[in-house]
Order: structure tokens, then C-alpha cells, then sequence
């Protein structure tokens, strides 16, 4: 079988039907060619034809249909990704900040004065309140009392209790008990986090 190279790649590419060739051919030279008449040329009904395109058609909205069912999985996988990947990273922010305030918390660097006083705002009542501290913090809150006894801070009973942890208090009252505690504080971000998603 011959072969034919090209210098460039085709571009485009014509069929042309044999037949009609040679119909075209004795045409121009206008001679008497023995060919068939283009009468006799064969063309696929039309019944056919439609019956070959309402077969591909079929077949595109069988194909459109898989594409639509997997880019529906796909967005699926997705949302389910970033949600969970929502929860993960809300739970690694969570531990990076528990262990900042513990570091910061062993070594003192706190404002006790601002964790008690807002533990005190969030107290039933301002009278009969006894405020259980760490020994380590006690002592700077006394001072702030003395130093400030015209404050709110100054009229509560302070006390030391070593179940509490450093940067940490408990305010009692006949009313109730607040809690100022760490932990306290960082589940009550990961139910607002968690309330979001």
C-alpha cells in the first residue's frame, strides 16, 4: 500500500464521494461517460438518518446524565471535605490554644485582676461572695484590694484553694457559683465553633 508523507501536519481533511467525483468529471469535459446516474447513487433514507440521531441523542443524555451524577458525588465529597476539615482545623486552633494559655498561665503572664472582675460581672449577687484563688495568685490579689478599696474587687472575701489552677478562679455566692476556669472557657469556644459550621 503506498504512503504519503506530509512536511506540516493536515489541518483539514475533505471527503469526497467517489462517484459523484466522476459525475463532476463527465460533467466539465461534457463527454458520454458510462456511469451511473446520480439517480443511482445510494443515500441513506431519511428514516434512517433520524432513527441514527435520535440514537445518539439518547446516548449523549445517557452520557450528560453519568457526568451530572458524578459532578454531584464530586460536590458532595467536597462539602464533606471542608467540613471536615472545618471541624479538624476549629479542634487543632482549639489545642494551640490551650497550650499558649497553660504556658502562659505556668509562668504568671495574666491579668488576674481582669479574669476576677469579669468573673465577678457575671455573679448572681455582690453580696457574701467569697472568691476561691490558686495560693500563687493570692497574694497579688490582696494587694490589688489594698491598693484599691473603694473598688468592687475590694469587698469580696479571697481565699486560697489549691484545686484551682494558676490564672484561674471560682466566685461564690448565696445565689450561685461562677466558674473561671480554662478549660471552661475553651469548650465554650468549641461549641460556638462547632454552632457555626
Amino acid at each position: 500500500m503506498p504512503t504519503i508523507q506530509f512536511m506540516q501536519p493536515i489541518v483539514m481533511a475533505r471527503i469526497i464521494d467517489a462517484a459523484q467525483l466522476r459525475i463532476d468529471a463527465c460533467d466539465s469535459r461534457n463527454s458520454d461517460c458510462e456511469l451511473n446516474p446520480p439517480s443511482a447513487i445510494r443515500h441513506p433514507p431519511s428514516d434512517d438518518l433520524s432513527k441514527e440521531l435520535q440514537r445518539q441523542k439518547n446516548e449523549l443524555g445517557q452520557l450528560l446524565k453519568t457526568v451530572n451524577s458524578i459532578a454531584a458525588a464530586l460536590n458532595g465529597l467536597h462539602q464533606e471535605t471542608l467540613a471536615s476539615n472545618r471541624a479538624e482545623i476549629a479542634r487543632l486552633a482549639i489545642e494551640i490554644a490551650r497550650k499558649i494559655l497553660m504556658c502562659k498561665a505556668g509562668k504568671g503572664d495574666y491579668d488576674i485582676q481582669a479574669i476576677v472582675e469579669e468573673a465577678l460581672k457575671r455573679a448572681p449577687t455582690r453580696q457574701k461572695v467569697v472568691i476561691r484563688l490558686n495560693p500563687e495568685d493570692l497574694p497579688r490579689c490582696q494587694q490589688l484590694q489594698r491598693e484599691n478599696p473603694d473598688s468592687p474587687f475590694a469587698e469580696p472575701q479571697l481565699t486560697a484553694d489549691w484545686s484551682i489552677g494558676r490564672g484561674e478562679c471560682l466566685v461564690e455566692t448565696p445565689k450561685g457559683i461562677v466558674k473561671s476556669f480554662i478549660e471552661e472557657h475553651l469548650e465554650q469556644i468549641t461549641e460556638a465553633l462547632q454552632k457555626a459550621e
